[in-house]
């Protein structure tokens, strides 16, 4: 697995002459614990929450400016990286979150909760059965250690790979069944996509939204390639995913890369789905009376 596949491109940043408290209420209401600093388009440093004060650090941002408290020492990995090398320099640099680097180009940020939650997942027949860790000492275990998952059927009913055809009788269960039963469309326009990476596709698909395959009745993955033989960012992949009882998600997202361009997407629609999900759960049900009890 490589760091682009778990890398969540939509990177929050902060210019390194923002104001600290903007940095702050930034964090707050994108529910994140970092941000990366820019100096125009280059990338100066990192800025945590720890960095700021938390909550109860008005004095030490009172006045001052985010290259003040910025970590200046960015450290940043390359998007195709393996997860175990980027498990490993996160260990040894105790490093919270990483930029993600095309060359000189940002294009995501991945966390040490990304990392190890993925390495929880992978060989999980040949290791033992989970015990409780505290988040920090997973932060910094070590990989041949980590907990993981004692069986593998849950695992394949919430993230296995999305079906790319369904029996008839098993169509009318679309969004009432597990992961491997939703069916998975791709369609693709002015480029070649290999078996493999259809295959790379629906199993993607498994690990983002297998958790909410109760709730799907299908998706449509649409890749094309818009500039042709011109070369440029020009691989765009849409997913729609369409939900029971729901208004239809899709996000689109572009690269050079073909892959980036498909876990960029996945990613934003796996936010989109979630924010639908929870916003349902949140309305009170018709006909229900939702008023406290006065008696």
């Amino acid at each position: 697995m490589r760091v682009f596949e778990l890398m969540s491109p939509d990177v929050v940043s902060v210019a390194s002459s923002d104001a600290a408290s903007v940095a702050w209420t930034r964090m707050r209401r994108r529910g994140i614990h970092h941000l990366v600093v820019l100096d125009g388009s280059r990338v100066v440093g990192i800025l945590s929450e720890r960095d700021l004060g938390g909550a109860s650090g008005a004095r030490t941002r009172k006045d001052r400016v985010v290259r003040e408290l910025m970590t200046p020492r960015v450290e940043s990995i390359e998007s195709d990286t393996s997860v175990d090398d980027a498990a490993a320099m996160m260990r040894a640099r105790l490093i919270g979150s990483l930029p993600v680097m095309d060359g000189d180009d940002l294009v995501g940020i991945i966390t040490a909760t990304d990392v190890f939650e993925a390495l929880r997942h992978v060989s999980a027949s040949d290791l033992p059965r989970p015990t409780t860790r505290s988040a920090e000492a997973l932060r910094h275990a070590d990989v041949s250690d980590l907990p993981r998952p004692s069986t593998r059927s849950s695992e394949s009913a919430t993230r296995g790979a999305f079906a790319s055809e369904v029996p008839r009788p098993a169509k009318r269960k679309a969004g009432r069944t597990t992961a491997t039963q939703v069916p998975a469309n791709i369609r693709v326009a002015g480029i070649e996509v290999s078996d493999e990476e259809r295959d790379y596709i629906r199993k993607r698909l498994g690990m983002k939204l297998g958790k909410f395959a109760l709730a799907i009745e299908r998706v449509t993955v649409r890749i094309r390639d818009i500039n042709g033989t011109r070369g440029g960012v020009d691989k765009v992949c849409n997913i729609k995913v369409v939900l029971s009882d729901l208004p239809s998600v899709v996000f689109e997202s572009r690269s050079a890369s073909l892959r980036i361009a498909v876990n960029a997407a996945l990613s934003g629609v796996e936010h989109s789905v979630s924010r639908s999900l929870d916003k349902r759960r949140s309305k009170p049900r018709k006909g229900v009376d939702v008023r406290k009890d006065r008696h």
